[in-house]
């Protein structure tokens, strides 16, 4: 089978797309001598910012010259853009490989899409390898599959409000399971000061090493700081939040990297972090594609909205799923937005209705039959100049991108 054809069957094999526990996805990763490794593993967990906090120790490592696989997860195009070997996306062939090697491993164990996902990532970095993997939390930590694996060090980003139905009905329980990938006399970076008590908890519990925010080292705009590599100056780009690469910076510094302020330098040149606040100027019109798929995230957005110089017509394109706080989402970008258009068949079975957004909306809404005409009609409400906001699921985005590719390649692209 090629990739295309595996993939289509992992989604077949598991009776639920989510089935949270360790046994299964961990006696075959022992099956496969994926577990107890020398490879220097960091393991990020949290609601926001796991994406660009592990982009952010990929390109530094890279820029080091070490060899390092980044497993992040969902992909916005390509599947391959899940699983990555020194900055690059590792081939068709490969992938099909690791998962041949993990279905004859498995014998009548059953595994989702997401263990299977997790087992080919440790299965590649062992193939290829790497000295550091840098392993994202799909959902929760504590009982997410990469959590096979005993971190060397651990990153908890900002928490908030997901996944209430698998994680917890607050934020304080929600804590407790992002903190499980945490381990007794490692390092913990915790992202966020201001992060909820249950996580100081939860750690010392553990006999996890807590380094937090503002506490044992210190960030902003310009700058990073801790005991250990004393004071650098960033410039970080668009889309990277100063918290996320901070806890980025002061976990390799747990993990034994020297960061210095030219490493820095050369790992920010080389960062592309996909989808995360992403502009582009197609022709008379600006384009932003964000990953914003949960209130928190909309927040940011509309943050990153509000300091772009030009007041401009601004149209979006917004899809979300359907265990997503779109109300929370719609209102904190609502005030910027003037046109929205709602594409249906997002996401499938899990996609929120359109319709059902459009309800809370209290400008103009448009629903469409699909993503294609959703973009075909906001680029024609902005003929005149302005700004298309396209953002919401990984899902949507990537549609976005599709799209924006389609146009870019047509002949018109002379024009823009």
């Amino acid at each position: 089978m090629d990739l295309a054809a595996w993939l289509e069957r992992l989604e077949q094999l598991h009776p639920s797309a989510i089935d949270l526990g360790l046994a299964r996805c961990g006696e075959v990763a022992r099956r496969l001598d994926l577990v107890d490794t020398a490879v220097t593993t960091i393991t990020v967990a949290g609601t926001n910012g796991k994406g660009s906090t592990v982009a952010v120790m990929e390109a530094i490592l890279c820029a080091r010259g070490e060899r390092v696989g980044a497993f992040t997860s969902p992909h916005l195009v390509r599947y391959n853009e899940r699983i990555r070997v020194e900055g690059e996306e590792v081939s068709d062939a490969l992938i099909v490989e690791a998962f041949e090697a993990i279905e004859k491993a498995r014998s009548d164990i059953s595994l989702t899409y997401f263990e299977f996902n997790t087992l080919a990532a440790l299965w590649i970095f062992k193939k290829l390898d790497v000295a550091f993997q840098l392993l994202e939390v799909g959902l929760g930590g504590r009982l997410d599959a990469v959590n096979i694996v005993d971190a060397d060090v651990a990153v908890v980003t900002a928490i908030g409000l997901d996944h209430q139905e698998w994680l917890g009905s607050d934020v304080e329980t929600i804590a407790i399971e992002k903190c499980g990938i945490a381990r007794d006399g490692h390092a913990c970076v915790v992202a966020d000061s201001s992060a909820p008590v249950s996580v100081s908890t939860e750690l010392q519990r553990i006999g996890a090493c807590e380094v937090r925010a503002l506490r044992d080292y210190a960030f902003g705009d310009t700058y990073f700081e801790s005991p250990k590599a004393g004071s650098i100056a960033w410039s970080l780009p668009a889309g990277i939040l100063p918290l996320n690469a901070a806890a980025g910076l002061r976990a390799l510094g747990a993990a034994g990297v020297g960061v210095t302020e030219e490493l820095v330098a050369a790992g920010m040149k080389r960062l592309v972090l996909k989808g995360r606040r992403e502009s582009f100027r197609l022709g008379n019109i600006d384009i932003v594609l964000d990953v914003a798929h949960n209130p928190d995230a909309a927040v940011e957005l509309r943050k990153f909205l509000d300091r772009q110089t030009a007041t401009q017509t601004t149209t979006a394109i917004f899809a979300v799923m359907s265990d997503k706080d779109c109300r929370d989402m719609i209102a904190a970008v609502e005030p910027v937005i003037d046109k929205w258009y709602l594409p249906s068949g997002i996401g499938g079975a899990r996609g929120q209705s359109p319709e059902v957004v459009e309800a809370l909306i209290s400008g103009a809404a448009h629903v469409t039959p699909t993503f294609e005409s959703a973009f075909e009609g906001a680029m024609g409400s902005l003929a005149d100049g302005g700004r298309l906001v396209i953002f919401g699921s990984f899902f949507t985005v990537g549609e976005g991108m599709k799209a924006l590719d389609s146009v870019r390649l047509s002949p018109l692209d002379g024009q823009s």
